[in-house]
C-alpha cells in the first residue's frame, strides 16, 4: 500500500463529511423558507441559531428530509425551486465524490499487485 493512500482516503472522507453537512445546512435553510420565513445563514444549522419557535424541529426534520438515493421533485414555485436545486446539485457532487472514491479504493486495491 502506497504510503499516500491513507492520507488520500482520510481528505476524501472529510470532503464527503463536509459535503453532507453543507446538504443538511441547505435543507435546514429549505425548510425555513417553505414555511415562509427567511433562510439565514448555513451555518444556522451547525452554531443551532434558531430565530423560531419551530426551528428546533425543523433542524431535527432536515436530516431526512431528502436522502440520497431518492429524487428532488420540484414544486413549481420558483422561490422554493431554488433551494431544491442547490440541494440536487449538492446531490450530485457527493455522487460524483463517491464514485471518485470508490474508483481510487479499486485503484489502490490493484496497484500493490501491479508493482509484484
Amino acid at each position: 500500500m502506497n504510503a499516500t493512500a491513507p492520507v488520500l482516503i482520510g481528505t476524501m472522507t472529510l470532503v464527503i463529511i463536509a459535503t453532507l453537512a453543507f446538504k443538511y445546512s441547505l435543507h435546514f435553510q429549505f425548510l425555513r423558507v417553505k414555511h415562509k420565513k427567511p433562510a439565514g445563514r448555513w451555518t444556522d444549522f451547525f452554531t443551532r441559531t434558531f430565530k423560531h419557535k419551530d426551528d428546533p424541529r425543523w433542524w431535527r426534520e432536515s436530516v431526512a428530509l431528502y436522502p440520497l438515493l431518492f429524487p428532488v421533485e420540484f414544486t413549481g414555485q420558483s422561490r422554493l425551486d431554488e433551494w431544491l436545486l442547490k440541494i440536487k446539485r449538492t446531490n450530485i457532487a457527493l455522487y460524483f465524490l463517491l464514485i471518485v472514491f470508490l474508483l481510487t479504493g479499486i485503484y489502490f486495491s490493484k496497484s500493490s499487485e501491479l508493482t509484484a
